[in-house]
């Protein structure tokens, strides 16, 4: 499940967040999405917490990746904090 985090003005970078995922080799992880409509489509990027590993980005130039990765450990915290109280841990098979 998605959780809505929030939208980045002016950017229009809408953030979200899936359930606490475990794994008994990695331990507890969460995967944060930011999106932005482009003209080819949606600029993605995704992070794996608690690490803020980046996954997969497409569209954004290097500067603004760095800056959405210094977003995403700023709010890691949080989005732990939410995560726990609204959502669900999920354990991934192996």
């Amino acid at each position: 499940m998605k959780h809505e985090y929030l939208k980045i003005v002016p950017q229009n970078i809408i953030v979200t967040f899936s359930d606490i995922h475990v794994s008994p080799l990695s331990g507890e992880s969460i995967t944060v999405h930011l999106e932005r409509s482009s003209e080819r489509g949606f600029d993605i990027a995704e992070y794996i917490l608690p690490a803020c590993v980046l996954k997969k980005c497409m569209g954004f130039n290097e500067d603004e990746e760095y800056v959405l990765r210094q977003f995403v450990k700023n709010n890691s915290p949080l989005i732990w904090e939410i995560a726990r109280e609204d959502g669900d841990i999920i354990a991934d098979v192996v």
